[in-house]
């Protein structure tokens, strides 16, 4: 068995985000952020408060940590990754590629996420002279950082500040200046002769010496045990130096100028209990003219606003004071404009909010450290947003904790139903392959239009002017404006339907009707062109110089006009066109830089093809190429997208054709098809961030774009449109008019970069588990929180309460207390039927529906004062729950006490199925309880953590999962009511999922290291168990060595996230079923497996190819990133394979040799691929 691996949604958590000018424009900001093995380049648009991707890349490393730094003098900032790579990668932004480069690359230990080996933290010289990587025990370097005589980057030879027995918890760089160069770093010495009873945590000064070019211990002083991280201050002539030392509860300056330290405590909030005090968990230093301020976040999600007061000797005062607050962060970034990035930890959703004030005009305490005040005193009174305004938010998935692909609302492409986030922040996502479109405005029309276009009155104006649209007998003109309005004045012929409209250059427009050529002057005149008597236009295509109109029922003739340069009329070129079949489309190619007339003309016709002509002066009417299509074309447009001209051709049959065309020749070739609906495919040419794109109408919209180097379509996630044209506007610089039976409507497409749309319904508690009723489609979640307050407790302090979803969940008084509850969902509405709170500090541990005596009843496992390390209860119980009310509501049958933690829970043999810790224990439905049938002990090693049926044998055989080691295939004998180990693995896999495949002997795994790996039954194994069901034979056939079975690994592969769910599913109609998994951190991927021996043997060679012949940015090898826990077996990285489109063309070439291939074989086999089989 062999995988193609590809990646459909990257991870969508941040663990990481640095703010600087990496484009090196001086007005610009960009936010790079780490998404796991992602590197990504923000822009926050600073006219409408828009987040963009403006790239994204996958540097095949686990990136740890970030950090900028510019050189001295320059205008542009660079990027310090700390990876796993066991190396220093320096990397750019260049601008005009639109791509990360490498522009140092340094290796200095042994690959891997080791506590010795450097790369945990990265920090950057504030001056940027030298930059410090160290790593979470020992291990700190320096390197200095120059410019050579090309002015290039130059990295000098490492030095060491290595300190033993000593662990770091933070590093900064310290802004003194043009002084010798100082990294601060938060340690915790030990001794290994002596047994540690607390931590000695200190403040470490190490300063670079650039005379001597050598690091030493400047200075350190003792600081709290409780300190988790640093904060620099400016320096120099923009502040006093010096760090902020965050600890459990307060916050000290500290320097090593000796000055007297200042502490401030950190508020709380005023109706929470006197518990541990709060950590602060990120923040942001922002430099204004003549001042600073800080903005650091607690992990509560409350932000304070952080303020020194200093003279030129020393710092006389630290203030602190709250500010507001917002979803816990895991990195926050203040830009210049007045925005506020928070990379959201919990709900996966990230955040750009928009300054009001600066906190001064809130009525809030305000703590100094020149105050003598108690910790436990300092509190405030929360409230909702005052000194923020959220003006943007990125829809995330993660973190995902289960979910399942279905296709509830029977569409054409299966859903993914997701139970994601941490709390109140937690919901139930719906995950669509499609763009989210917001629909600005729907305005009922007085008929069924058939074609809507937008119109400029000059084409040098930088917006559309009115929006026309044609009926079956006339053509209505309306303003585009705040109101839309019809224009009575327009020019226009409204008494019969409009073919074709464009401005014509230097004023004035032209239209084409069935009967008329009709060019409006810009003082209102009018020149037409009549067809000849008996024939009328059937279809036209027109840009600002050029109009093409072919006529009905002639065979194919066609008449070009072009604009005469003195006169501004539209002129009849002498030579007609003869087809020579009856054309059903016209379209004209974009005007080339630098010329005035469009090159080509692509028409087609009723034979069943697409055919190009010249309208260059020296060869025009020229026939070019031709192309055969499956169908009659319903429409053509030719776009230029990617540094080359694209036409697209859609047909009747709902196929859409797309081929490449040469600038020169005009040949046609890279032919791509793909069927988007049963009706015919309309095209209309639009722009998507600056570049040209078509929307395809079938039965769905579709977008034909340009992303990521490469072209893709994707479905718009809205209803079926029939006619669409670009609109730019003021209020929408972007979007789309179009039509919707007798409706116009105003769209935009957000975020043209995302792969998925998502639709959230708000869970109370964080979601554990879920299944389905397949005959109402409502959905059982359990929720669970530790330390919090049921949902009805909550309610009874509604007075006092702030809205959770912005504050989180209140605390309970006991930090030991379960808040659980089982909830109906309905996952068409929204709404919850039924919500069953669990009382008695009970909290659900696993769920599932199981059919018993011909009824389906709904097992939910309890646990009371549940305790995790160790694991243990002071009770438990399976609560069996009957459906009512046609599958909407619950009704408790019984309770069944159990003698430990019902971890998971299995419908099997017609019976209950429960793990308790390693033993297996079979339940039937009794009156007032549930009867134990059958047990087995020490099924698994550990604990049993998943259970899933085989396929094909439900009642004789199942696989268990165990929390340390793997896999177990366990057969049932009913005679003896025992259940015995048939395989098991020979390596300790932490699993976190797995499932079994269609043919019972191959299952899928997933462990918490973040691999993949597929595992197979030994044939003989597998004959074995088919002779004897009950498995009682393979006792006696044990392996010499050994008391059991082993399972044949057959693929194993590094993913680097852990993998939450895996699903065995068919995402394209009619194509074979794929594994489609989703990782904690909210990425979705899918491994096909290969049926050709052809289709591997290329893409083996393919990927062989790339690893040879090009290396990541960050300078991890390939090959010991997919094998970073295990040797990788059995699978191809696809996403290796799609970084042959981001490669120049010199590099494409020598790949192309080696798999001897050419480019454009490459190109298609890869598109194939995706397209079949995923999206």
């Amino acid at each position: 068995m062999f995988l193609y691996n590809l990646t459909l949604q990257a991870p969508t958590a941040i663990n990481a985000a640095v703010l600087g000018h990496f484009s090196g424009e001086k007005q610009r900001q960009e936010i790079v952020v780490a998404r796991q093995q992602y590197l990504e380049l923000w822009r926050a648009d600073t006219s409408t408060g828009k987040l963009q991707v403006e790239h994204s890349e996958n540097m095949f490393c686990r990136i740890r940590s970030l950090a900028s730094f510019r050189l001295t003098g320059g205008s542009k900032d660079y990027i310090v990754l700390g990876t796993d790579a066991g190396a220093l990668s320096l990397v750019e932004y260049d601008a005009k590629l639109a791509r990360f480069t490498s522009v140092q690359y340094h290796e200095f230990g042994r690959t891997g996420l080791r506590r010795q080996i450097a790369g945990q933290y990265v920090a950057a010289d504030p001056r940027g002279r030298a930059v410090l990587v160290g790593g979470i025990e020992r291990a700190k370097i320096v390197y200095v950082v120059t410019r050579d005589s090309e002015a290039n980057v130059l990295v000098q030879s490492p030095l060491e500040a290595n300190k033993t027995h000593a662990v770091c918890f933070d590093v900064v760089g310290v802004d003194v200046g043009y002084e010798n160069p100082v990294f601060a770093a938060l340690e915790a010495v030990y001794d290994d002769s002596v047994a540690m009873t607390r931590v000695n945590k200190q403040l470490v000064y190490y300063e670079l010496d650039l005379g001597l070019n050598h690091v030493v211990r400047k200075w350190s002083a003792s600081v709290s045990d409780t300190a988790n991280r640093l904060i620099a201050l400016p320096g120099s002539s923009d502040g006093p130096s010096g760090v902020l030392v965050c600890s459990e509860g307060f916050i000290e300056y500290r320097h090593w100028t000796g000055d007297a330290v200042h502490r401030v405590p950190i508020p709380r909030r005023a109706d929470t209990a006197d518990e541990r005090g709060l950590l602060i968990v990120a923040s942001a230093v922002h430099r204004m003219k003549g001042a600073f301020f800080i903005l650091a976040q607690a992990e509560s999600g409350d932000l304070y606003k952080l303020t020194v007061q200093y003279t030129a000797d020393a710092v006389t005062q630290l203030g602190i004071k709250y500010f507001d607050t917002i979803a816990p962060a895991s990195a926050l970034c203040i830009l210049r404009a007045g925005f506020l990035f928070a990379a959201t930890m919990e709900g996966g959703s990230h955040q750009l909010f928009q300054f009001e004030n600066l906190g001064d005009e809130i009525a809030c305490a305000e703590y100094f450290s020149t105050d003598d005040i108690d910790g436990s005193a300092a509190r405030f009174q929360a409230h909702e947003l005052s000194s923020l305004a959220l003006v943007d938010e990125v829809e995330g998935l993660g973190p995902v904790v289960r979910s399942r692909v279905l296709n509830l609302a029977d569409e054409e492409a299966p859903q993914i139903y997701m139970l994601s986030g941490r709390g109140a922040r937690s919901a139930l996502k719906i995950a669509r392959h499609g763009l989210e479109v917001s629909e600005l405005a729907v305005t009922e029309l007085p008929g069924t239009p058939r074609a809507v276009w937008t119109l400029r009155r000059r084409e040098q104006d930088t917006y559309d002017e009115m929006i026309v649209i044609s009926f079956l007998d006339a053509t209505l003109a309306l303003s585009v404006g705040e109101d839309i309005e019809e224009v009575r004045d327009s020019g226009l012929l409204a008494t019969a339907p409009t073919l074709a409209l464009h401005s014509v250059d230097g004023g004035g427009m032209v239209q084409v009707t069935p009967k008329a050529v009709r060019h409006v002057m810009p003082d209102g005149r009018v020149s037409e062109w009549l067809p000849p008597q008996g024939r009328e236009i059937v279809c036209a295509a027109a840009n600002s110089r050029q109009v093409v109109v072919a006529l009905a029922r002639t065979g194919g003739h066609c008449v070009y006009f072009e604009l005469h340069a003195q006169r501004g009329m539209l002129r009849e070129h002498e030579g007609a066109l003869h087809v020579g079949s009856d054309v059903t489309c016209l379209a004209l190619s974009p005007v080339a830089a630098g010329r005035l007339h469009a090159a080509f003309l692509a028409v087609g016709c009723e034979d069943q093809t697409v055919r190009l002509f010249a309208l260059d002066a020296s060869r025009c009417l020229e026939p070019l190429s031709m192309q055969a299509v499956a169908a009659t074309p319903a429409s053509v447009a030719v776009v230029h997208q990617l540094d080359a001209l694209r036409l697209y051709t859609g047909l009747v049959n709902g196929l859409l054709v797309r081929a490449s065309v040469d600038a020169v020749s005009g040949e046609l070739d890279s032919t791509r098809t793909r069927f988007l609906g049963a009706r015919a495919v309309q095209l209309c040419t639009v722009q998507v961030r600056g570049a040209s794109a078509v929307v395809a109408l079938s039965t769905a919209p579709w977008l034909c774009h340009a992303h990521q180097d490469r072209l893709r379509a994707i479905p718009l996630s809205y209803d079926a449109l029939t006619h669409a044209s670009g609109l730019v506007s003021e209020q929408c610089p972007e979007g789309l008019v179009c039509v919707a039976g007798n409706t116009l409507r105003i769209l935009t497409i957000d975020r043209p970069d995302m792969v998925f749309n998502h639709a959230s319904i708000p869970l109370a508690l964080t979601p554990r588990d879920f299944v389905l009723n397949d005959e109402s489609r409502h959905f059982v979640v359990i929720e669970s929180d530790r330390g919090h307050m049921l949902p009805s407790q909550q309610l009874e302090q509604a007075e006092e309460l702030l809205p959770v979803e912005q504050f989180g969940l209140p605390r309970s008084a006991r930090s030991d207390q379960w808040a659980s509850l089982v909830r109906v969902l309905d996952p068409f509405t929204g709404d919850s039927p039924q919500v069953i709170e669990l009382e008695d500090n009970f909290t659900a541990v696993s769920l599932a529906q199981v059919p018993l005596n011909g009824e389906t009843y709904v097992a939910v496992g309890c646990a009371r004062d549940l305790a995790l390390a160790p694991r243990r209860c002071t009770e438990a119980a399976i609560r069996l729950y009957r459906w009512t009310q046609s599958g909407t509501q619950l009704e408790l049958v019984h309770s069944t006490p159990v003698d430990g933690i019902p971890q998971c829970l299995l419908p099997f043999a017609g019976l209950l199925l429960v793990a308790l810790g390693d033993s297996l224990r079979l339940y039937g439905l009794g009156i007032q309880r549930l009867l134990k049938k059958a047990q087995s002990a020490q099924i698994a090693p550990h604990l049993i953590t998943q259970m899933q049926p085989h396929p094909q044998y439900p009642d004789q055989r199942l696989f268990v999962a165990d929390v340390q080691e793997s896999v177990r295939l366990v057969t049932y004998n009913p005679g003896s009511l025992s259940f015995h180990v048939a395989v098991d693995d020979t390596v300790p896999r932490y699993l976190t999922s797995m499932c079994v495949l269609s043919d019972g002997d191959t299952v899928a795994l997933g462990d918490k290291f973040g691999n993949l790996g597929v595992v197979r039954v030994p044939a003989n194994v597998a004959q074995s168990l088919d002779a004897d069901m009950s498995g009682a034979r393979l006792q006696y056939e044990r392996p010499r060595f050994g008391k059991t079975h082993k399972w044949d690994t057959l693929c194993a592969y590094h993913i680097g996230d852990i993998p939450s769910t895996i699903s065995a599913c068919s995402l394209v109609i009619g194509a074979r079923q794929v594994l489609l998994y989703t990782t904690l951190l909210g990425s979705v991927q899918v491994a096909v497996p290969f049926v050709s021996k052809g289709d591997l043997e290329f893409f083996r060679a393919l990927e062989m190819a790339m690893r040879k012949l090009w290396k990541p940015v960050s300078g991890r090898v390939h090959l010991a990133f997919r094998s970073a826990i295990e040797p990788v077996k059995g699978v191809v990285d696809g996403d290796l394979c799609e970084t042959f489109f981001k490669l120049d063309y010199d590099a494409r070439e020598k790949i192309s040799d080696l798999v001897d291939r050419t480019q454009q074989d490459i190109f298609k086999k890869l598109e194939d691929m995706r397209a079949m089989f995923a999206f």
